[in-house]
């Protein structure tokens, strides 16, 4: 066995996870659960937002890995479907091409198809519009603005847009086109229905990271990830901010 290409595929499934919003332990186990599969021992996996490391012995020879991430988007499908497949290799036989194979195809799956998110969305900041109580026009028109900001940064992802950047412009669009459907009289609540619209940029699952990985012990994790959380709250704000004191408010 290609011991090399063993430290390569774990830290390629570590990767794919955690680019993926997983959290730090769930990674490091999925990695040492591969490694141990295939006759590796002591086995030490490290993961942090921006880096993982890999590190085991075969028959007295240590071999390691490191590689550098990003965390892109949150995708739970890839999320189940590795771990799913890291835990397999363990009662049943599968060499390590073929499971190199099909972590390939997994990876190849790519996020969700854009009509898939784009309904989510619409969804989403329908029913926040309610919960924040809110009326029939307040959710309708955070159902448009939904559907228009997840757009903006599906193209925002495609052009690789600065995180910052991408979540200032949507902080700003939202504000801007609720202000101009208030002007319209579309709508009966302008704090509601941007509130609604902007809770899909809210990084829920990065804050929930941050406190598990937090309350867990990996410290590094939990506060990389809240720094992160924290940045693209204030992104938004700034640009919500921005276009009230440019149209001088509502």
């Amino acid at each position: 066995m290609d011991c090399n290409k063993l430290a390569r595929t774990a830290t390629k499934a570590g990767v794919m996870l955690l680019e993926s919003g997983a959290e730090t332990y769930r990674v490091e186990d999925t990695m040492r659960r591969i490694c141990q599969a295939y006759g590796a021992s002591v086995v030490d996996a490290y993961a942090t937002p921006t880096m993982i490391i890999i590190s085991f012995s075969i028959h007295e020879e240590l071999y390691h890995n490191i590689k550098r991430t990003q965390i892109k988007s949150v995708n739970l499908s890839k999320i189940d479907k590795v771990n799913d497949l890291s835990r397999r290799i363990t009662k049943e036989s599968m060499s390590l091409e073929e499971f190199y194979i099909r972590l390939e195809k997994i990876d190849e799956e790519g996020v969700y198809p854009t009509k898939i998110m784009l309904l989510g969305a619409a969804i989403c900041s329908f029913g926040f519009a309610f919960f924040f109580k809110g009326t029939l026009k307040d959710a309708l028109c955070s159902l448009v603005l939904g559907v228009l900001l997840k757009s903006l940064m599906i193209f925002a992802d495609k052009f690789d847009f600065n995180s910052f950047f991408k979540y200032l412009l949507g902080g700003a669009f939202t504000t801007l086109g609720a202000i101009v459907c208030s002007r319209l009289s579309l709508l009966d609540s302008i704090d509601t229905t941007i509130i609604a619209t902007i809770m899909l940029l809210v990084p829920g699952l990065a804050i929930t990271n941050a406190v598990r990985d937090t309350v867990s012990g990996d410290l590094v994790s939990g506060l990389a990830r809240m720094a992160e959380a924290v940045i693209v709250a204030v992104a938004i704000a700034l640009g919500s901010g921005l276009v009230f004191t440019l149209l001088g408010g509502y």
